[in-house]
This record gives structure tokens, sequence and C-alpha cells, in this order.
């Protein structure tokens, strides 16, 4: 009697809202002092033991060669899904761990799969038009997550199109754990890469600014209003990826006027 193999092991999935604002990079020190009472660094920087409380976060983004993927907020479709290659460490190399995480967006609620890739599985390929391929076939997902991969990449030819990364200065809330605020600040990005391993040159983007992001199962305390008033936050509802594209190659989205809005101080 044939065998059945035990199913895959389920990748890490959530849903939960979140919501960005553009604050200057200057007022850093402040923001964190303002929040202060209400939060404390993640835990797992606590946990890791290192005495960090900064992390890099970077991204390799997969889209269509129309760059779909932006075109559909532009049209004001509010189901959207992107494919990213992620990894926190400033590279992408063969003894780094990384994930192939599919992330789903309907107007401000988020959901995400991350799909595990075993050290070394970034690695083997030849040309980068052929990434998306070999990543798919070492991938440790369920059938049905793994499919919607394959189907993302059938239906929008999608290629590697940019590299994301920046500096993430994570917090959870003291009285809600879910609750959770980021501050990523230089960005940089890198458009079309030629290669994944090792040094990719990036470029600075929105130099000056920093994303505050929100991340919550509920909604936002009534405590964080009075920050976003104390500091006139910009809420955007534009991607960091987006912000990237629209800053190294402005031609291939057109004019994103709130994202474009912040060249003028560079």
């Amino acid at each position: 009697m044939k065998i059945k193999a035990p199913p895959k092991p389920a990748p890490l999935h959530f849903r939960r809202m979140e919501f960005k604002y553009i604050v200057p990079e200057r007022f850093i020190p402040w923001f964190i002092d303002r929040i202060s009472p209400y939060t404390e660094p993640d835990p797992f920087l606590v946990e890791e033991g290192k005495g960090r409380t900064i992390y890099p976060v970077t991204s390799l983004y997969f889209d269509s060669v129309d760059l779909q993927s932006l075109r559909e907020k532009d049209a004001g479709i509010l189901a959207r899904r992107k494919l990213r290659l992620r990894t926190y460490e400033r590279t992408f190399g063969e003894a780094t761990t990384a994930f192939l995480e599919i992330k789903r967006r309907s107007d401000f609620i988020v959901s995400k799969d991350r799909l595990s890739l075993s050290v070394g599985r970034v690695s083997g390929v030849d040309r980068m038009s052929r990434l998306l391929d070999h990543l798919l076939s070492r991938v440790e997902a369920t059938e049905d997550v793994t499919a919607e991969a394959q189907t993302l990449r059938s239906w929008y030819n999608l290629q590697p199109t940019a590299i994301v990364a920046y500096d993430r200065i994570p917090f959870v809330g003291k009285h809600d754990r879910k609750f959770r605020v980021t501050v990523d600040y230089g960005l940089r990005g890198a458009w079309h890469p030629s290669k994944l391993i090792g040094d990719v040159p990036l470029h600075r983007c929105m130099t000056g600014y920093c994303i505050v992001e929100l991340k919550m199962n509920h909604g936002i305390p009534s405590w964080f209003h009075d920050v976003i008033q104390d500091f006139q936050m910009s809420r955007t509802a534009y991607s960091k990826y987006a912000m990237v594209v629209s800053a190294l190659h402005p031609l291939a989205v057109g004019q994103i006027p709130e994202v474009s809005r912040f060249h003028t101080f560079y």
C-alpha cells in the first residue's frame, strides 16, 4: 500500500489592519520619546540577546513588465496582491534566511502568507529571470499557498523588479501586544538588480523622511490619535515599493502625487 506523504508545514499567516504615515527623519527621537509611555521594544529583539533595537529589512519585489501591482493601486482596485522575497539581513546570501511572501491587501486590511526557504536555496540560479521559478520549486508551504504563488507568476509573468531596503525600529503596545509601531528609515532601492547574492548598489529614496507603520487587529488607540495630531503625521496609501520605483524610475509609473510631493525636499 502506498503511504501518503505528510502535509507540508503551514506557512506563517496573519490578517490585520495596516496604516502608514510619512514623518521627517529628524523627528524620530521625539517620536520615540512620545510613544515610550505606551510601547516597549519588540520582544523578539529583546529575546535574541544581541542588544539590538534596530534591524535591517531587505526585500526583492516581483512585478510584471508594465508594473501591474503598482497600476492596480492607481486604478482604484482595493484588492491587490504582491509577491516578494524578504530577508532580515542587509543583503541576500547563501547563509541568510529568506522568505517568499504573498502579501494581500484589501483597502487597509492586510493578510500575508510566508513561505519558508531553507538556507542556501536562494542561490543556485544562473539568471535573475529564472529566480522566481527557482524559488517556487524550493519553497516549503501548503499546496494551496504554493499554487497561489504559481498562479500569480503565470498571470503576470512576474520578474525581479526592485530591491527595497531600510532599517526598522520596532515597538509593541504595552497593553495590546498585537498593536505594533515600526519606524522605517533610510529607504534605499535598486531598479532591476542584475544579481541577488552579495552586495547590490542601492540608492537613497525619500531622503529626509521615514515611514511609520501601525499594525493592529483593532482600531487605533486614542493615545496614538494624539500622537498623529502632535506630529501632524501625513498618512500615505503608497507602499515603500511604490516609493522606490517612483524615485528610481518615475517614467515607469507616471507621477505618484503623494510620493513626488516629497521629492522637492531632496
